[in-house]
């Protein structure tokens, strides 16, 4: 009776460290694919960093004289479309210097 209840008492442990391991390798394995996914998202992240350095802003293309001179076109009455085609400029842009954007 004695050899039984110790047999029985081995196959419990066996069987619970059998599980247990199995449990582990299963927590590891997705571990191991969220550790990627982190490495993976922190590429990305170095890559619009990368990429944010890149952009520059915008640098003021027309010059003061084209400034002024879509100034003084307007002052002798011009419209936005007629200072335009004489200066080559978009009428968004006669618009942006003469509401004081450029100042």
């Amino acid at each position: 009776m004695g050899i039984f209840k110790l047999k029985s008492e081995e196959d419990w442990k066996i069987k619970y460290i059998k599980e247990f391991n199995e449990m582990r390798a299963i927590y590891e394995k997705k571990l191991q694919k969220k550790q990627i996914e982190l490495d993976n998202l922190k590429i990305e992240i170095e890559k619009l960093k990368n990429y944010k350095n890149s952009l520059k802003p915008k640098e003021k293309q027309i010059t003061d004289e084209d400034i002024e001179f879509i100034k003084e076109l307007r002052n002798s009455g011009l419209s936005y479309r007629e200072i335009s085609n004489e200066t080559r400029w978009s009428k968004a842009t006669v618009s942006r210097v003469l509401n004081g954007i450029y100042d």
